[in-house]
């Protein structure tokens, strides 16, 4: 465990999200390029990220989407929580008025997935299928992955 939330929940690891409809998540994990930093939403929990602490790449979206929803990188928080704008010179952004919005950026090394872990596949075992991500999909980054969900998905990296 690496700490608790506001509300008490304990806190295995993180989930950051990616919403292809704002940043061209496609095109990146087609890459080769870093991570870099990653978008949050405000809240209490950006206060509790620091660096070494592990981390997932979720993408969002419908069943049908062209990238099947659910984890496609896992890595690390590298540096400490900064407030700033979307790169502006990043031609990946999809959505203009989101990348000019300051908020919190966490700095990330995430090492790409050879196949996602899909959310089908994680709804399907009751180990994982009451995660904050598939309880409350909407939540804002990050979102908490429990001890025990984190050895989840340590069997899926592992196996």
């Amino acid at each position: 465990m690496i700490g608790r939330t506001p509300g008490g929940y304990e806190i295995g690891a993180w989930i950051l999200k990616a919403r292809p409809d704002v940043w061209d998540i496609a095109g990146w994990l087609a890459s080769d390029e870093p991570a870099g930093s990653w978008r949050l939403a405000e809240s209490p929990r950006v206060d509790l990220l620091v660096p070494g602490q592990r981390c997932f790449l979720w993408i969002t979206g419908p069943a049908s989407a062209r990238l099947t929803p659910g984890i496609w990188a896992a890595g690390s928080v590298t540096g400490e929580v900064m407030q700033r704008d979307g790169d502006l010179d990043d031609p990946r952004w999809t959505d203009r008025q989101a990348q000019r919005q300051t908020r919190p950026f966490v700095p990330v090394d995430l090492d790409r997935l050879d196949e996602p872990i899909r959310r089908a596949e994680l709804r399907a075992d009751p180990r994982f299928a009451m995660a904050e991500i598939l309880r409350a999909p909407r939540v804002g980054n990050p979102v908490v992955v429990t001890p025990g969900e984190l050895e989840v998905l340590d069997e899926w990296l592992d196996g």
